[in-house]
């Protein structure tokens, strides 16, 4: 074996030294994968002047013009994913037609596309195992993308993927992608209108108390006038005096005696802080809905110890709340675990909102992609821990400025407003005036005024039977008049023609006693 060589081989060739150790040989480092497999990459020797402590590359112009016209990645990236509404959705096929990158959907899969177009590149798209962003477990590893990513497994973490410091100190972020925020979702409160909302201002007690004070104030009218000479406080003009004061509308007439005009300005006055006292808290009723237990900041939340709290477990949201040290935060985390509000994903963490059940604490762009789709939920509470979302990769990853320098032209370019406006105001399914909501503001509606309506139409309807009432007992009356009045002329005419009939027979009688006179006087 010392003294045999063979011939070249594809390690060079084939001859051992004195210690019998192998010598004068290379090493080839080839490629595996993509279109050109087994390409040599790279070589070695220990015969190299750098004592065999390198690589050295091969074709290195070849290299570059490849990189140049394939991108920056030369094989085929992986890409980890989490399905998160908007980001990354299934669409909805449910007879499995679509597959691979082409069955899921939403903002990050039109980012990824076009990523793709200005770096040159092709990739596939997987979901995170579990479906999880990723966590530091208890044995140092980590879970989900961020795992992916540490393993080799995928080269870039796209989606609702929230930079965090615990989170970079173990992989790289490209720069952020969209802005963010943790805020609440919190169900709506079931309105049920009530028609005479427009009494609610004032208590039942106290309207009593309003009709008892017109009715006295009428009765009192009445007796200091009763006695009057010039007497014009009847029963008829004292209710209308009274009521009409009460809607500030007045009469033609006012009281002259000093007693009645120093009760009129007593009256008067009572109208006036009475008014003014209804207009100002209706206002305030329909400007701003008075619910039970309103959440609009985490310091609400804190106090309403009558819901649970839910976030997504080893998200991001659950560790800020997990380690913050302010009392508020505290609170809400002893109150997510207590109500078992640590769910899988944030679907689950909406359902239980729906429900009522839970007040859901999570990204703030997810929050309200669900408040734009399901009418019954609404975000409340303006955004805390500001973040931003980025793509993950390998922490010195070479291919990191391009990224970003790519990112950047898209943002100048407007191609992520586009994207945030396809992916949420364009799926909207409420309507606009749910948004004034998160702020208490309320839109009139016939809700809250058809009680006036109604009585407007009560006012309207009672006028309109009495005047009927008036017509129809006029004309029964008139009728009544000119039936009498004819029976009468009847009975007058009989009278009459009974009368004339004992006028001609007495007459005939008259006649016939003569016509005898004057035959006995022959």
């Amino acid at each position: 074996l010392k003294s045999v060589i063979l011939e070249d081989g594809r390690t060079g060739h084939i001859e051992f030294d004195s210690q019998g150790q192998r010598k004068n040989y290379f090493l080839e480092l080839r490629n595996h994968g993509a279109e050109e497999m087994y390409r040599v990459l790279a070589n070695w020797s220990p015969n190299f002047p750098n004592h065999g402590t390198r690589l050295n590359a091969t074709d290195e112009e070849r290299e570059e013009e490849e990189i140049g016209k394939m991108g920056i990645f030369p094989d085929i990236v992986k890409i980890v994913v989490v399905e998160e509404r908007p980001f990354v959705m299934k669409r909805g096929d449910t007879y499995g037609r679509i597959s691979g990158r082409d069955k899921y959907e939403g903002f990050t899969i039109d980012l990824i596309k076009r990523l793709s177009q200005e770096l040159t590149f092709h990739y596939i798209v997987y979901l995170s195992p579990g479906n999880r962003y990723g966590s530091n477990l208890s044995d140092g590893t980590w879970d989900g993308m961020v795992g992916e990513i540490l393993s080799g497994n995928a080269t870039l973490a796209c989606g609702s993927f929230s930079i965090t410091s615990s989170r970079e100190s173990v992989i790289d972020f490209s720069l952020g992608v969209l802005s963010t925020g943790v805020n609440i979702l919190v169900k709506k409160p079931d309105e049920s209108p009530n028609i005479f909302q427009f009494m609610m201002p004032f208590s039942l007690e106290l309207w009593m108390a309003i009709v008892g004070a017109t009715a006295t104030v009428s009765l009192v009218f009445f007796v200091m006038d009763y006695c009057s000479e010039d007497r014009r406080f009847t029963i008829r003009e004292t209710i209308w005096f009274t009521v009409g004061t009460l809607l500030k509308r007045g009469t033609d007439f006012a009281p002259v005696p000093v007693s009645q005009r120093i009760l009129t300005a007593g009256f008067l006055f009572f109208v006036l802080i009475t008014v003014s006292t209804y207009t100002a808290n209706m206002a305030a009723f329909l400007t701003t809905k008075n619910f039970v237990d309103t959440i609009d900041s985490f310091e609400s939340l804190a106090k309403a110890e009558s819901i649970g709290v839910s976030t997504v477990k080893d998200s991001a949201t659950m560790d800020f709340l997990k380690k913050a040290t302010k009392p508020i935060y505290g609170n809400i985390w002893a109150r997510t675990e207590k109500s078992g509000g640590l769910v899988e994903n944030a679907s689950r963490g909406i359902n239980l909102v729906k429900k009522g059940t839970h007040a859901f604490i999570y990204d703030y762009l997810i929050n309200e992609a669900a408040e734009k789709v399901n009418c019954d939920v609404m975000t409340a509470a303006a955004p805390i821990l500001m973040q931003e979302h980025g793509i993950g990769m390998k922490a010195g990853a070479v291919f990191k400025s391009t990224v970003n320098f790519a990112l950047l032209k898209m943002k100048e370019e407007g191609f992520m407003s586009k994207l945030k406006k396809k992916w949420w105001d364009d799926k909207r399914n409420c309507d606009l005036g749910s948004d004034s909501q998160r702020t208490g503001q309320v839109q009139f509606g016939l809700d809250h005024t058809s009680g006036v309506f109604i009585v407007g139409l009560f006012g309207v309807s009672v006028s309109a039977l009495l005047f009927l009432g008036k017509k129809i007992y006029f004309l029964i009356l008139v009728a009544c008049q000119k039936r009498k009045k004819k029976a009468d002329n009847k009975r007058k005419e009989k009278q009459s023609s009974r009368d004339n009939n004992a006028n001609d027979e007495a007459k005939k009688e008259d006649h016939r006693l003569y016509e005898r006179e004057v035959d006995k006087a022959v």
